[in-house]
């Protein structure tokens, strides 16, 4: 009777951690997916975005074919104008942002791993630090989003400010990892 009770409180343990890892990778999947949606959500936006550039190059190009003379180089500048937003280094830029951003999920999903494996005072420090991170990384994607949609003069500040707010995330990525060395 003695070795029934033991098997089936060692069952019991086997079972809560079996349960505690499918919670977790349950968890996962579904981060994921709320990842991917949200994924889907920029790409839809991507679209409209190139979809309105496109239009308002038609748009520029048609004023400029159908200008009269007294109009004609001011069209002319203002086309120029906005082929440089439209054609500059903006897309080079959030292209770079979002493997950015993206890479620096990718710190985070391996911090947590990491995290798994250490003391609980060490998780407390790195659980501190990965919140922090996540928080600094929401940050950067509304600039990128703000940069993303700007179509004016302020482009260059919004570029900075993202770029200030990158090293902080990059400083913040290196500082927990120096946790584990």
């Amino acid at each position: 009777m003695k070795e029934r009770k033991e098997y089936e409180i060692r069952a019991e343990i086997i079972v809560k951690q079996l349960k505690a890892k499918i919670y977790e990778l349950e968890a996962k999947a579904l981060e994921a997916k709320l990842n991917a949606k949200s994924d889907i959500a920029e790409l839809e936006r991507k679209i409209i975005s190139l979809k309105n550039q496109r239009e308002k190059l038609d748009q520029k190009f048609a004023e400029l074919k159908n200008a009269s003379k007294e109009n004609w180089e001011i069209l002319v500048s203002e086309f120029e104008e906005f082929l440089e937003l439209v054609n500059s280094d903006k897309q080079k830029f959030s292209d770079k942002a979002e493997i950015w951003i993206n890479d620096f999920s990718v710190k985070i999903e391996e911090l947590e791993d990491k995290a798994k494996n250490t003391n609980e005072e060490l998780k407390q420090k790195i659980k501190e630090q990965i919140e922090n991170i996540k928080n600094q990384k929401i940050v950067l994607e509304e600039k990128l989003t703000n940069f993303k949609e700007s179509q004016d003069d302020n482009l260059q500040q919004i570029k900075d400010g993202f770029e200030e707010n990158l090293n902080k995330v990059k400083n913040s990525i290196s500082r927990a990892f120096d946790y584990f060395k």
